[in-house]
């Protein structure tokens, strides 16, 4: 995870440090992309470049060679949209896709035919949050509630009227992807009791849903109670790998997302396999260009 948002909030400019990761993770790729004669390379930078200015394009052109897009907050909702919908082929109806990154979160009101109705970016993502509110992990209990009032207003305001049972709430974002196979693995492997000392309601985690896909708002809130009585080393040790880089804001993203289902008012949620990524591959292929 090259977590490029690393102190954009308080600085408004990325740090060197991001800036060499990005730098190195991106010359990595170029060398695997020329292993497979790749002729063009699309590098697209959201929430973070967005806040930092255009000075990372000049920095990635001169280091990599490679073209840096920095998308705007409505082209990132849309892109985001498009994968999740596309990694959903049997999906019908009414979708809110609801993409969580490290800055900002996406979400995106349309039909499962790729019409869009209403879109917006805001300014809550899982980095922005812990070093915006959370001084040490666990956080304390009013560093939770300011944390959640901030998520809560920023989420009041939010362009979609007429929510109805009809409508299918979807995640798009790596954070969700990575919370349903946490959900599924602790399952498969009876260790679900791992969360007994941090929290009484653990066994609402195993309530079992029909749709592999799904998390339930139930599971959500045990998820999110868990997480924030948890050490950094408590929060890896659910699975190293994929935590690694991650597990420092991994309960603040989980927050955001209870917050969502909350405010929304729905009770599950679809996870997509596809995202933002995805989205900007079927454009190309779709149109030739974002």
């Amino acid at each position: 995870m090259i977590r490029l948002g690393e102190g954009v909030d308080a600085y408004r400019v990325l740090s060197e440090q991001a800036i060499h990761r990005l730098v190195d993770t991106l010359n990595e790729f170029r060398g695997i992309a020329d292993q497979w004669d790749v002729d063009d390379l699309v590098v697209v930078g959201t929430s973070a470049s967005r806040d930092s200015g255009s000075e990372v394009i000049d920095i990635v052109r001169e280091d990599t060679g490679i073209h840096y897009h920095i998308i705007s907050g409505d082209q990132e909702a849309d892109l985001s949209f498009e994968g999740a919908v596309g990694g959903l082929p049997d999906l019908r109806g009414r979708v809110i896709t609801c993409d969580i990154g490290g800055g900002s979160t996406e979400l995106v009101e349309g039909s499962s035919d790729g019409q869009i109705r209403h879109r917006v970016s805001i300014d809550i993502g899982s980095v922005r949050i812990t070093e915006r509110y959370f001084s040490a992990l666990p956080p304390n209990q009013s560093e939770i509630a300011s944390a959640t009032a901030y998520i809560q207003s920023s989420l009041a305001k939010l362009p979609f009227p007429d929510l109805g049972q009809d409508l299918h709430l979807v995640g798009a974002s790596d954070a969700q992807r990575l919370l349903l196979e946490l959900q599924y693995q602790l399952t498969q492997n009876h260790s679900l009791k791992y969360f007994e000392q941090f929290s009484g309601s653990w066994r609402s985690l195993e309530q079992n849903d029909s749709t592999h896909n799904l998390l339930s708002r139930v599971q959500l809130s045990c998820w999110s109670d868990c997480l924030l009585q948890m050490t950094y080393d408590d929060i890896l040790r659910l699975d190293t790998m994929k935590l690694h880089g991650r597990a420092d804001v991994f309960a603040a993203a989980v927050l955001i997302f209870l917050e969502i289902l909350k405010r929304l008012g729905k009770e599950s949620i679809l996870i997509s396999p596809w995202g933002l990524n995805h989205g900007v591959a079927l454009r190309i292929f779709k149109h030739g260009r974002l």
